[in-house]
This record gives structure tokens, C-alpha cells and sequence, in this order.
């Protein structure tokens, strides 16, 4: 049994005149509520929300977002890249709703990121004391639970 069997695209340019690409939102026939958290699993979701559920993935330098009746896709090179990449997904989506029974659902919910935050603590002298090239860095891998603010020697 299928979950998507068809979609309609819908496309648009980025607010930036300049911008080369294509943002796409595939609408899809089915209701895909059900099976996110299988799909955080399976595709190692990036950011999962229970409600509103959404489920974003990072793919080859893009975003694609699934929300419950559409898959949206930013910096798409041409409507045919957005067609090989939502057949790909809705195979996955399909095969997915298969062995749902088989799939340990994954419901963690992303914390949003402190980065912001502890880059304010940091002195951004880019100084490299603490051995990475710059504060920026240092927060990232802080955020990430890589380092402390105590490798920073001049807090």
C-alpha cells in the first residue's frame, strides 16, 4: 500500500532578483502526519517538530522541509532536479510506510541553538587562544557539546 502515489508542483524565484535557483513545494496527494517520525529515523532528520509537524532534512547542500500534505525544497538548480529528488522521497516515503512496524520512531525535538548566545560570552577577537581560528568556531563547537567556555582562556 502506497502513501503517495501523485503530487503537483508549485514553484517560485527567491525574493533576490539575482538568484539562479528555484524554490519548490511539492503538494502531495497523501496526509504524511503519521509517518515523520519514521522518517526522522530513516533520512536523520535535521530538525523534527511534533506540532505543527514538520520534519527538515539537509540533502546536497539543500533544506527540504515535510510538512503534513507538502515537501518544500529551496535552491533547486531546474524542475527537473526537484522532480529526481521528490521521486526519490516519495519512494522513501513509501517504503518507509511499509515497514513502519519495523522503524523505531525518533521524536526528539531539536533544542533551538544557543550559538547566538554564547558567541555574546566569547570575547570575538578571533584570537585562536583557545586553538580553534575563531570565536564563531568555538561557539559552534560549544553548542554542540565539542568544547566549554572554559577553553577559552580569556574568560
Amino acid at each position: 500500500m502506497m502513501l503517495i502515489h501523485s503530487y503537483r508542483w508549485e514553484f517560485c524565484r527567491p525574493p533576490n532578483p539575482g538568484a539562479g535557483h528555484l524554490r519548490g513545494v511539492a503538494h502531495l496527494d497523501g496526509d504524511i502526519t503519521a509517518i515523520l517520525p519514521q522518517l526522522n529515523r530513516v533520512l536523520r532528520g535535521h530538525l523534527y517538530f511534533p506540532e505543527p509537524p514538520s520534519l527538515t532534512i539537509k540533502y546536497q547542500a539543500k533544506l527540504i522541509t515535510f510538512y503534513p500534505r507538502q515537501i518544500a525544497i529551496n535552491i533547486l538548480k531546474d524542475e527537473t532536479e526537484a522532480e529526481q529528488i521528490i521521486r526519490w522521497l516519495r519512494d522513501i516515503i513509501n517504503d518507509t510506510w511499509e515497514k513502519r512496524q519495523e522503524i523505531q520512531p525518533r521524536f526528539e525535538v531539536v533544542q533551538p541553538s544557543r550559538m547566538v548566545e554564547i558567541l555574546k560570552m566569547l570575547p570575538r577577537t578571533n584570537c585562536g587562544d583557545c586553538g580553534y581560528a575563531t570565536c564563531l568556531i568555538l561557539a559552534v563547537q560549544i553548542n554542540e557539546g565539542n568544547a566549554s567556555l572554559s577553553d577559552c582562556p580569556h574568560l
